[in-house]
């Protein structure tokens, strides 16, 4: 009976030290908050993006890229770190992000996302329409991001007899069309073809740590 007590009481004090440190947890946490910078990547604050749509602020226009390069830049005036890179998108389903190493004078990959990637939809407000939206948390000084379109909604696949050197054929096969009494040979080609890339915005931030009191 002495021992059973003794179990109740350790219990009780296990759980009562759980809603304590709980409180405590509650109470101080919200002293500090996550938050971030106001969007670095804007024009009005200086930087400068290739095409220039991509960083104008508003999501009603596109920032429009061909092959063979279907690629988009940031230029900002001086080094920051980054932390966080928002890529309000087109149709672009699959990329890769650098960041220029000014150090080694050299790109370094930074974040990719794939075609097969879960997306997230951001709706607006003000031009009453989903956007679909990938969020990246990086750590990088630079001043200088560029993002290689891999993948988009435009891309496709076409099918032809005579197929390009640079052609990337996916598949190979061949047919037989009856010609009168002879049977013709057609060797086809599928050919993945890469239509136009457009990105609505680009949007950089660097961690901050607020104090919040209430």
């Amino acid at each position: 009976m002495l021992f059973y007590s003794k179990a109740v009481m350790i219990c009780i004090l296990f759980f009562y030290c759980l809603i304590l440190i709980s409180g405590c947890s509650s109470k101080f946490s919200p002293m500090f908050t996550e938050s971030w910078s106001e969007n670095l990547a804007l024009a009005s604050n200086g930087t400068k993006a290739i095409p220039p749509e991509i960083n104008d602020g508003k999501m009603d226009t596109f920032g429009v890229t061909q092959m063979p390069n279907r690629e988009y830049t940031l230029i900002l005036p001086e080094e920051k770190e980054i932390n966080r890179i928002v890529i309000y998108s087109g149709n672009v389903v699959a990329y890769n992000i650098y960041c220029w190493d000014s150090k080694d004078k050299k790109w370094v990959s930074v974040g990719s996302m794939g075609p097969n990637a879960g997306r997230q939809k951001a709706y607006s407000d003000k031009y009453k329409m989903t956007i679909p939206r990938f969020d990246h948390r990086i750590k990088f000084k630079t001043d200088r991001i560029k993002l290689i379109v891999s993948r988009a909604e435009s891309d496709g696949v076409m099918t032809t007899r005579t197929p390009a050197k640079n052609d990337r054929i996916i598949n190979q096969r061949t047919e037989y069309i009856q010609m009168g009494r002879d049977r013709v040979r057609v060797d086809l080609y599928d050919v993945f073809t890469y239509g136009n890339a457009t990105i609505r915005e680009i949007e950089l931030y660097t961690h901050v740590q607020k104090p919040k009191f209430e």
